[in-house]
């Protein structure tokens, strides 16, 4: 074996080993968080398909609402990913129909895949997951529930100080009869 060839695999082992922990030391600032978060629920449906002329075809209301959650954090290289479980509470906006009042309240248990980029102590993220939701609707002393799982995603800027992380979000549902969002802040703490 000439000299060459031993200073190659000499610098190939040590490339591979660098590459192998290159993973390990970016990952120094992953972990799991929990938080919360508080903001403006927005509940849209449409009822044209009632008939009544006097109805509205559409109801856009709002009403406060709040969310908690847990997840993992993986710190990596060029971009960040992680995963993330919550409960939200999208209140329970009221409305009129015909003079009489009626609301919709809807909650659920919500899981994300989120990928973002890091700009200093900025982060800038979207997420995409599921909602498995429940809702009822009250009207005249009647109500009527159902629950399913749909689609959601978001957008979010967090800002850290820390293990401190201080969030903006908006995240979006697209439900069978009616849309939800929120737009949220919120704080969550990252165990290291």
């Amino acid at each position: 074996m000439n000299q060459i060839t031993k200073i190659s695999r000499t610098a190939f082992r040590t490339l591979l080993a660098a590459a192998l922990m290159l993973p390990v030391a970016a990952m120094a600032d992953s972990g799991f968080y929990v938080g919360g978060s508080i903001g403006n629920s927005t509940v849209e449906f449409d009822t044209a398909d009632i008939g009544i002329p006097t109805v509205p075809t559409s109801y856009d209301e709002n009403d406060s609402g709040y969310k908690l959650f847990a997840g993992y954090r993986f710190d990596l290289p060029v971009v960040e990913f992680g995963i993330e479980a919550g409960y939200v509470d999208f209140g329970k906006p009221d409305f009129d129909i015909l003079g009489d009042p009626a609301s919709i309240e809807a909650d659920g248990f919500n899981v994300w895949g989120i990928a973002g980029v890091g700009l200093g102590p900025l982060d800038l993220y979207g997420k995409i997951g599921y909602l498995f939701w429940d809702a009822e609707a009250v009207y005249q002393g009647l109500s009527s529930g159902d629950d399913d799982s749909d689609l959601g995603y978001g957008v979010g800027l967090a800002f850290w100080l820390g293990p401190v992380q201080f969030r903006g979000e908006f995240e979006a549902y697209d439900l069978d009869e009616v849309d939800l969002s929120m737009l949220s802040v919120g704080v969550a703490y990252q165990f290291n």
